[in-house]
């Protein structure tokens, strides 16, 4: 805060002319490929130079939607490593043959910037745009195998390391982008949408306890746990009708994980959330 303090002192002691050329010495200094960032900044188009635009990210959204953007499954094996020690190994990897990896990277980093801004219906927007995607896989040319089924998530390729940003980040980021807009629900609806959000893949590694230090409304962590005990308490009667026997699949794995993670999130709010002395907002 005292950095902003400073720039509006210093900007208080300039002339008109002296600010339009500050922004003109910054102009020159910009290169080609940014020029037209810089020019959509200036206008207030863009709050955020290095980010894609908006419409450049729907595009983007759209052309994964329907297959175009696709990443490439390599699977190879190795019976001897560059050292010449044996391995007998499969190893597998996924090509990223349009590039779009990076680009991801700028939004996600730019969705950042711009809470800080406190430009929050745009984060929310664009989170819940991109981190639903889900990425078409096809088989290399190099692949000696091929087994993947489903679809690619934004979860994954953080996960294979294919992007800078922390899954963390942008899950937290994601959810307290939607906090932030509670004026846009009561708290039941707002509570629904936030336990459903911790459930998306991205979220995975987060609790409901990240957004103690958010101003929310009083009664939203007692919301959300209400709305978890009750669905606990269905899924594990359901559990045990879908599974009445110890034999292993899929199906129950994932049912499994969707349950722990209900209960996690129960577990997080008894824990931290509700005794946390977090500021609320007046009923």
């Amino acid at each position: 805060m005292r950095f902003i303090n400073q720039v509006i002192e210093q900007l208080n002691g300039m002339s008109e002319k002296e600010k339009e050329d500050w922004i003109i010495s910054q102009a020159r200094l910009t290169e080609e490929k940014s020029q037209q960032d810089f020019l959509m900044s200036l206008s207030g188009e863009k709050k955020i130079m290095y980010m894609p635009s908006r419409q450049d990210i729907e595009a983007f959204c759209e052309r994964v939607e329907k297959g175009f953007i696709y990443l490439e499954y390599v699977a190879r094996y190795y019976e001897f490593d560059d050292d010449g020690r044996y391995m007998d190994e499969w190893q597998v990897w996924y090509n990223d043959p349009a590039g779009v990896m990076p680009f991801l990277n700028k939004i996600f980093k730019g969705c950042h910037d711009l809470l800080i801004l406190n430009e929050n219906k745009t984060v929310a927007d664009i989170l819940d745009r991109v981190c639903r995607l889900e990425f078409r896989v096809e088989e290399a040319e190099e692949s000696e195998d091929f087994d993947y089924e489903g679809a690619f998530t934004i979860e994954d390729a953080i996960r294979e390391g294919k992007m800078s940003v922390d899954i963390q980040s942008v899950g937290t980021d994601w959810v307290t982008s939607v906090v932030r807009l509670t004026d846009r629900w009561d708290g039941r609806e707002l509570a629904k949408i936030l336990v459903s959000l911790f459930e998306q893949p991205v979220c995975r590694t987060i609790n409901p306890s990240v957004l103690c230090k958010e101003v929310i409304p009083e009664d939203l962590f007692p919301q959300m746990l209400d709305i978890l005990d009750a669905e606990i308490m269905n899924e594990e009667i359901m559990f045990s009708k879908m599974f009445p026997d110890d034999a292993d699949s899929m199906e129950k794995e994932l049912f499994e994980k969707k349950l722990k993670k209900k209960q996690e999130m129960a577990a997080d709010i008894r824990a931290n959330c509700l005794a946390a002395g977090h500021e609320t907002m007046p009923q």
